[in-house]
């Protein structure tokens, strides 16, 4: 009896280290740092978390908990200088500019790194790479309070951190000085046998760094090789994915590559384990066994951490797959761990209060403009229900009139088959489509068999998970359905996977408040501007109210009126990112509905579309354009979500 008593309350320590390991002593501001200075004209005084029901502990194992990202040697990044000067790269400073997350030491992040930003422990060396957080945690600022909120668009510059490590590291080769710093730096530490060896290795990783750079330069071909930055809060995840991936299925010297040059938003979290289908053309899909099941939730995630910098090899397939860094436990642990991440309700402590009577009108206007039919909203399910199952609705881009970039390159990407030749599909076709090659190689890589050996606890960890971290899985007792083709442009009888993912996903709207700016590609400022028109500069500079074609993003300074972030002068802060829409990939037009632009499919009394004869939607003719009263009132409830 004692033996079993003891082993039960091993297994239970072994539970809450999960978030014991985190440190006992943790303040309410969860090891936030306020240092690096003012940017941008809107630092904060002090921090404060929403109440999204996670604990300070949760939220510190969401940041500093490895998938398996190794992205460069982890003395290296830790001493590394910037390009130009001897500052650090991952100072305070150079992280605020970059808008990412600063954080205190503390036990399990000790060198103080970035939210998101971790140390990973992979065949006996250690390396600096990304945890989930680093993407999905944003602070937001109001009146010198920054309200940090977890499973948030992050507003971080990721591309311009991943050029400038290259050009740091070109630049300290180049520079003795600089080398010799760093050298000692590394040497100190143990981690290279001589200078000689340490040099030779550092020239190694900016090779694979330049290679990367070039390969996913977010240039436009058909648009005479314009480089179209992604700025602030926006990255092509897919294709960068895609070209991890085909890259790997060829020797290293051998270009198998598409430009990553459709940047979107960064998709909140919350809810995402209650959904049908995640990604904003909806490929992930969320039910077990259904279309394009292999994206479940594991192997979505694995797909993630492959294109974040784990380390796998497609060359030679072992007995149980092709070895990677991946921490699939963790992986796993991950994603029951945002089953209780809730959205953010509007904190009107902090923000100017709700005028309730002008929401509840918004309220109406969004039943009347049939928001609702492609938007789940806080009216129709309850956000704190662990039972919730919200359904996606699936609108086609051509209906949508969005920037099709992102939906058309997720179909159309293709690549050298490589490795693959003959072993996907049996098929000696010279290329595969991109997607294909995620698809196979998500299923079948798995981690480094003694990847966690190295590290009690995590041990400790999985084995507790095991015993005791079977949550319910929403979706277990759902009935399955097929995918929802009521809004996609195809023949009824020839519904094609390829045609479902010309599409974009309607979201939820809950939390909508804290992710600007919007659309998927994050080309409209505001939740206001969203229901204006899209306008020609003469429209605008005529006098017509529309959505802005240019504006800067970078300020975490928010516009509670508006909702979304303050649009500050470049002129007066030239590191802010000026959106341009006249750019590829920047399209703000499409999603007009309240503009009376967008035409609306006309549904029986089902809720079901009305086709023609030939398949094609019947359209009633678009809503009438909202004025600046309905807009404001339709604002005003969506805070409410």
């Amino acid at each position: 009896m004692k033996k079993i008593l003891l082993s039960i309350a091993v297994i239970l320590f072994g539970n809450s280290c999960t978030y014991t390991t985190q440190g006992l002593m943790i303040d309410e501001q969860r090891n936030a740092d306020l240092g690096g200075g003012e940017y941008f004209g809107d630092s904060a005084k002090e921090i404060v978390y929403l109440d999204q029901n996670w604990d300070r502990y949760d939220s510190l194992w969401f940041y500093n908990t490895t998938q398996g990202s190794d992205l460069i040697p982890y003395s290296i990044f830790l001493n590394l200088e910037q390009e130009n000067n001897t500052e650090l790269l991952r100072s305070a400073a150079n992280m605020q500019k970059l808008r990412f997350l600063n954080q205190r030491p503390s036990f399990d992040n000790p060198d103080g790194l970035p939210v998101g930003f971790v140390k990973d422990s992979y065949q006996g060396k250690d390396y600096m790479g990304f945890t989930c957080a680093a993407c999905h945690t944003n602070q937001i600022n109001y009146a010198d309070v920054g309200m940090r909120i977890d499973g948030a668009p992050a507003l971080s510059d990721i591309e311009s951190l991943l050029v400038s490590i290259t050009a740091s590291i070109k630049a300290t080769l180049a520079d003795q000085d600089k080398l010799d710093r760093l050298t000692v730096a590394v040497l100190a530490e143990g981690d290279a046998e001589n200078e000689q060896v340490f040099k030779q290795e550092l020239a190694a990783v900016l090779a694979e760094r330049q290679r990367y750079d070039r390969r996913n330069s977010p240039v436009h071909p058909g648009n005479n090789n314009i480089n179209v930055p992604y700025g602030y809060g926006r990255l092509d995840a897919f294709g960068r994915i895609y070209n991890r991936i085909l890259g790997h299925l060829v020797e290293p010297e051998v270009d198998n590559y598409n430009p990553a040059n459709a940047p979107v938003s960064y998709p909140f979290l919350w809810d995402s384990p209650y959904s049908d289908f995640v990604q904003w053309n909806g490929v992930g899909d969320n039910y077990p066994g259904r279309r394009l099941g292999f994206l479940g939730p594991l192997s979505r995630n694995v797909g993630e951490v492959l294109g974040v910098f784990s380390i796998f090899d497609l060359k030679e397939k072992g007995e149980i797959g092709y070895v990677s860094s991946a921490v699939q436990h963790n992986l796993t642990r991950l994603e029951y761990q945002l089953n209780s991440l809730e959205s953010p309700l509007w904190p009107e402590n902090i923000l100017p209060p709700i005028n309730a009577e002008l929401a509840a009108k918004g309220k109406k206007l969004f039943s009347q403009y049939q928001c609702d039919a492609c938007h789940s909203s806080s009216a129709t399910f309850d956000r704190t229900d662990p039972k919730r199952i919200m359904k996606a609705e699936h609108t086609s881009v051509d209906l949508l009139g969005t920037d099709a970039t992102m939906a058309m390159n997720a179909l159309t990407r293709r690549g050298k088959r490589g490795y693959f030749t003959g072993v996907v599909d049996e098929s000696s076709e010279e290329t595969i489509s991109a997607l294909q090659a995620l698809k196979y190689a998500t299923t079948e890589v798995v981690k480094e068999p003694d990847h966690d050996k190295i590290i009690i606890r995590r041990g400790i960890e999985h084995a507790a998970d095991f015993l005791f971290a079977k949550q319910t899985n929403p979706f277990k007792k759902a009935t399955k359905r097929q995918v929802n083709f009521e809004t996609i442009p195809a023949d009824p009888d020839t519904k094609t996977i390829a045609y479902s993912l010309l599409v974009y996903r309607g979201r939820t709207l809950n939390g909508i408040w804290a992710t600007a700016p919007y659309l998927h590609n994050g080309s409209i400022a505001n939740l206001y501007e969203l229901f204006l028109p899209s306008c020609s500069d003469a429209e605008i500079e005529a006098g017509k109210e529309c959505r802005s074609n240019s504006f800067t993003v970078g300020s975490r300074e928010f516009d509670p009126e508006k909702v979304g972030y303050v649009s500050k002068d470049k002129n007066q802060y030239p590191d802010l990112y000026k959106f341009d829409t006249s750019l590829p990939s920047n399209s703000n037009k499409g999603h007009e509905y309240a503009a009376g632009k967008t035409a609306i499919v006309k549904r029986n009394e089902e809720g079901v579309a009305i086709r023609n004869a030939d398949g094609s939607f019947v359209l009633e003719q678009p809503f009438p354009a909202m004025n600046h009263a309905q807009r404001k009132a339709l604002v005003e409830y969506l805070k409410t979500l």
